[in-house]
């Protein structure tokens, strides 16, 4: 099912498992059998589903914000399967990282296409092809983005808005329990991450666009 994933501070994907232990909680607390384990189980199911505010460090428009917490762990010139280039920068996100995805820049977003796949880890060779993925399509004035969510091995959960149409910088658009983010990016796009670093999603500056002329034609 899809969401929209809204600015309370917990996410509204995480309200159904919230509730379940929760059930649980209560069920093990009137009959005194483990009440300790289920109430750690629903303070660390709170943590994973928390869904913090988020200020970008940047206000250039050009500016490409992290869409995810987590740690770069590839930037790299790529073709796809359309014969387009593109920089391709990936995200891993951590066990204990929000798993709240936002918005790279204020962008429109033109569509979403859902892939199912196997369960395989990132470190799996056959991981970008295989992999449950759903790809984000958006457009920058004259530019496009692309951005793929690829699930991990232990959830193939990946949910997002039913919302189509413009999204501001570091507005929330879906949720990733496990897995890697991975935006694609124009050739001249200027990156100033490198590998292993830590970065923020809402917050994190990636790089820049370049400055482009946007013709009357383009405009229309």
């Amino acid at each position: 099912m899809n969401f929209f994933t809204t600015t309370q501070p917990i996410a509204k994907e995480g309200w159904k498992s919230i509730a379940f232990i929760g059930v649980i909680c209560i069920v093990s607390w009137l009959f005194s059998f483990m009440t300790w384990f289920f109430l750690l189980l629903l303070a660390g199911t709170l943590f994973l589903y928390r869904n913090p505010e988020r200020i970008a460090l940047e206000e250039d428009d050009h500016a490409i914000i992290a869409p995810i917490d987590g740690i770069v762990r590839s930037i790299e010139k790529v073709t796809a399967h359309d014969g387009k280039k593109w920089l391709k920068v990936i995200m891993q996100k951590g066990l204990f990282d929000v798993g709240v995805v936002r918005s790279p820049m204020d962008i429109s977003l033109i569509d979403v296409i859902k892939k199912e796949g196997l369960p395989l880890s990132s470190d799996s060779s056959l991981s970008p092809t295989l992999r449950t993925k759903m790809v984000f399509v958006f457009q920058k004035k004259v530019d496009e983005i692309r951005m793929v969510l690829y699930a991990g091995a232990y959830s193939q959960m990946i949910s997002t808005s039913l919302k189509r149409g413009r999204f501001k910088v570091s507005e929330r658009l879906a949720f990733l329990a496990e897995g890697d983010v991975g935006l694609l990016l124009p050739l001249d796009a200027r990156i100033k991450v490198v590998l292993n670093d830590e970065v923020r999603a809402g917050e994190s500056v990636l790089g820049y666009l370049a400055h482009k002329k946007v013709t009357h034609e383009q405009q229309s």
